[in-house]
């Protein structure tokens, strides 16, 4: 038997009677995938790819075989995190105000980014400025190297041409400061909105 022969012969293969959501006997490798609102819904998403991206930083940093593999979908997990962190904060600012959100359809984080700033200035947040000028720097940072959630999921563009607006290296270590950084933000203004809500149906 060749090693080709060998290493296929321990490999799974597709089973014509198994279901993704067949009921197993390692009942703690159930997850739940109930969500009973979009708020709630957007909030585990938003924390999900989050969490997600850390878990494969670890994991590329203790098998550095791994890293030039791995950090396409890290890219992806991190720049999807802040689409659904900019859509969650959209969100709480348009109930809070009882407006319509209809930029949350968007994937463009530019266009995401212009509706948070608006939002953040009719809710009357007292943020300062630099920290806005921060957090759009490195908003607009991600939103350069994909414009629209496609550069890390798909090595070319739909007419098939290879994305160009990528460097040669990029530290996956840095990434994952800066998006915690970001994470803080965003979360804390998320809950800022929370208790500005709240507030609103105590009087």
């Amino acid at each position: 038997m060749s090693l080709i022969e060998e290493h296929f012969k321990k490999l799974s293969w597709p089973e014509k009677k198994k279901s993704i959501f067949s009921e197993r006997k390692d009942w703690w490798n159930k997850a739940s995938l109930e969500i009973s609102s979009n708020t709630e819904g957007l909030a585990i998403y938003t924390q999900s790819f989050k969490d997600a991206g850390d878990r494969l930083v670890e994991y590329a940093q203790s098998d550095k075989t791994s890293i030039n593999f791995l950090v396409f979908p890290i890219l992806f997990l991190y720049r999807h995190y802040i689409e659904l962190a900019l859509k969650e904060i959209i969100l709480s600012a348009t109930q809070y105000l009882e407006k319509e959100n209809n930029a949350i359809n968007s994937h463009n984080l530019s266009h995401l980014w212009d509706e948070t700033k608006k939002l953040i200035s009719e809710v009357d947040l007292d943020i300062p400025e630099d920290e806005i000028v921060a957090v759009e720097n490195q908003i607009i940072q991600f939103h350069k190297l994909d414009m629209s959630s496609m550069t890390f999921r798909y090595p070319v563009d739909k007419q098939g041409n290879v994305f160009k607006n990528l460097s040669e290296y990029i530290n996956i270590e840095n990434v994952r400061e800066i998006v915690d950084g970001l994470y803080a933000w965003c979360f804390g203004l998320v809950c800022v909105l929370g208790e500005y809500e709240d507030a609103k149906h105590q009087f």
